[in-house]
């Protein structure tokens, strides 16, 4: 084991790179510039500015085929940055949903690392519509956490040279060490028209490395403050079988310093959540489904690890709550305790807590530790998790991870993982070996998501990307996924082969070809095998149609899948998206062959005030669900009101049951300490 130690040790020493960082100078503002995406040069005189952007894709290392220029500023309250984005070909902006990240449109951003610790930062990204995206990066851009929200203001103009964005972003929405005057930065653009992204550090091998970013040096940060501020809620609700219900409740954050904070949830209402996409599942495995509301989503990302130990939406409900979150030095940490009520006899009262910490050592690696725990009136499952993120160069990545787990005999309720990676924008290869005990998930899964347990694994895939100089091909993907598993006796148990070519010519018209290939045991031996065939147009920008058709065998059925669907804009505040599948087995003897149809319309007013209208139906259960919200975020994005319709009816024993809700929810944040 030493010697295993000194060798990973010796290894990691020996990839660590160097490479001459670009730094900006941060310029000091005087009076603060209006932000309405129109720059003013005289704000601006003196200022350090950011150019000569490195293409990552398609063209690795060479320069930007468009000029970008970009300033940093700040004042006692607020961080400025300012793009002038100079574009020859059309300027392409459909999105205007808040937080939808995609390449599909024009865009721009800026990363901080606010802790000039190489591997945590913040992403902030603005379209030509003034679109506003925001998101929280970890483990040098391998976890990136897009629920997260803060408050920060921007705005956007289209020229006939280009287009131009602005931004203004608050101190006091950033958690950052206090006393340094050099943080990581990178500003980012993405040119549609030329499926081409572009770093002014330089060559990133990926996007969102932080460690690969730049330097922005004499920031002054404010001293640190505490501040508190109070989100209630007054929400009222009815349903066709109820009486209208008030309820109130809300959120209390506490700014404790300029890199921790204390939250607290009184009666958190979920309320505004609408139901999860209807997904079609050919396995035996549970869906995972993301996480959409507000009270966890703060720190949620620090829980991403591949053996999944917590896993929020195993809690329903919450009476109250808190959660605590930080960065002290070299440690990352965050903290949640809640109290959920009794749902059922199957659902009593309990009692969770879930604590996350990392330590951050060499240039971008970490370890870190999960401890979740959940209590209930004579009963309770634990959880204790190791693991480690070891960045051994730009493009080489070791991870792994231990988790043992009570009540129970220790090795059947432990897991564990070993994966080595290399891998850019171009190419991806691995080989992982997995472990997991015979009772494990029977424990783990009441706070975390494990789909299958008893398996010993080894996990292999291989990726490729040709970009294409030619009069055909825009470019070509190649992929191979590979796995293979026995139960720890040495049963073999599954095994499956996926091979896929997809081809993107010039015309935007892309076509695909997957094969996959399977072994399954479970009751009897299962030979699954699956071919799809896809054919889309213009799928890299927002616009776009797909249709797809797959044939094979499924748990000795023949099965076919019909799938398609798209998304237009059709007027300049207007967009749609359509998709459907028609999956038919044969023989169909439980009934599974389905239909399901999903539509969704989008009205935007301005970015902040929009309706939002969602349909889907599927005929397993004869299920049709509507969902139909007026928004308006008049202090963006925590101060909203808000005005919900849904219709729920399915087929189940007892007929055609249905709901029809009505709900209201005004939010109003309330800052008493500032």
């Amino acid at each position: 084991m030493k010697n295993l130690v000194c060798l990973i040790s010796a290894l990691t020493f020996l990839f660590q790179y160097s490479y001459a960082q670009k730094t900006i100078k941060s310029f000091t503002i005087g009076v603060p510039p209006e932000i309405d995406g129109i720059f003013e040069p005289e704000k601006w005189i003196g200022a350090d500015s950011a150019t000569q952007f490195i293409q990552m894709e398609p063209l690795p290392g060479e320069l930007a085929s468009e000029k970008t220029i970009c300033y940093f500023g700040f004042d006692k309250e607020n961080i400025y940055v300012t793009f002038l984005c100079y574009q020859a070909s059309p300027v392409i902006a459909k999105n205007q949903s808040r937080d939808a990240l995609s390449k599909n449109d024009d865009i721009v951003a800026v990363t901080l690392d606010t802790y000039n610790d190489n591997r945590s930062g913040y992403t902030f990204f603005v379209s030509p519509l003034g679109t506003q995206i925001e998101m929280k990066v970890n483990d040098d851009g391998k976890n990136t956490d897009l629920n997260w929200d803060t408050e920060w203001k921007c705005a956007s103009k289209i020229f006939d040279w280009g287009w131009s964005a602005e931004m203004q972003i608050p101190f006091k929405s950033l958690k950052y060490k206090k006393g340094i005057e050099t943080w990581g930065i990178n500003f980012g653009r993405v040119i549609r028209s030329n499926s081409e992204t572009s770093y002014w550090s330089g060559k990133l091998t990926e996007d969102f490395r932080i460690s690969q970013g730049g330097k922005v040096t004499g920031i002054k940060t404010p001293g640190s403050s505490n501040k508190i501020s109070i989100f209630p809620y007054l929400s009222v609700f009815k349903t066709n079988q109820t009486k209208p219900v008030a309820e109130v409740g809300g959120d209390i954050q506490w700014q404790i310093g300029s890199n921790v904070s204390l939250n607290a949830t009184i009666n958190p209402d979920f309320a505004t959540v609408e139901a999860d996409q209807q997904q079609i599942n050919l396995t035996r495995y549970e869906l995972s489904y993301p996480e959409k509301r507000l009270f966890f989503q703060e720190g949620n990302d620090m829980y991403n690890t591949r053996i999944k130990t917590f896993y929020s939406r195993r809690i329903q409900d919450i009476d109250y709550g808190a959660r605590l979150t930080g960065k002290i030095g070299k440690t990352q940490f965050n903290l949640l305790n809640v109290i959920s009520p009794e749902l059922s006899a199957e659902n009593p009262t309990s009692y969770l807590t879930a604590a996350r910490v990392k330590y951050d050592f060499l240039k971008s690696s970490s370890v870190g530790a999960t401890l979740v725990d959940k209590s209930w009136n004579n009963g309770f499952t634990r959880s204790l998790s190791l693991d480690y993120v070891m960045n051994l160069a730009k493009t080489w990545q070791l991870t792994g991870q231990f988790v043992g787990s009570a009540p129970g005999n220790f090795w059947d309720h432990s897991a564990g993982y070993l994966r080595i990676t290399r891998e850019n924008n171009i190419y991806h290869y691995h080989v992982r070996y997995t472990q997991i005990g015979s009772k494990f998930r029977e424990t783990v899964n009441q706070t975390g998501f494990i789909p299958d347990d008893n398996r010993r694994e080894i996990d292999s895939d291989v990726t490729y990307k040709w970009w294409l100089k030619n009069s055909s091909f825009k470019y070509i993907d190649m992929k191979s996924m590979n796995n293979i598993f026995w139960s720890l006796t040495g049963t073999l148990r599954s095994w499956y082969i996926t091979d896929a070519v997809n081809f993107y010519f010039n015309n935007k018209i892309n076509l695909q070809y997957a094969y996959n290939n399977e072994y399954k045991l479970y009751e009897k031996d299962f030979y699954n095998y699956r071919h799809t065939i896809d054919l889309g147009y213009n799928t890299d920008e927002w616009n776009h149609a797909l249709i797809s058709f797959s044939t094979g065998k499924n748990f000795d059925r023949d099965f076919t899948l019909f799938s398609g669907g798209g998304r237009v804009k059709l007027f300049q505040n207007l967009s749609l998206s359509y998709s459907a599948n028609l999956l038919n087995f044969n023989p169909d003897t439980d009934n599974s062959s389905t239909v399901i149809n999903v539509l969704t319309a989008n009205y935007n007013f301005t970015n902040d005030l929009w309706i939002k209208l969602f349909a889907q139906n599927s005929s397993i259960n004869d299920k049709f669900y509507f969902y139909g919200l007026f928004g308006w975020r008049f202090k963006p994005p925590f101060g909203a009101l808000y005005l919900i319709y849904s219709h729920d009816e399915f087929r189940d024993a007892a007929g055609f049951p249905n709901s029809n809700n009505m709900f209201l929810k005004l939010t109003f944040p309330i800052s008493i300490l500032k």
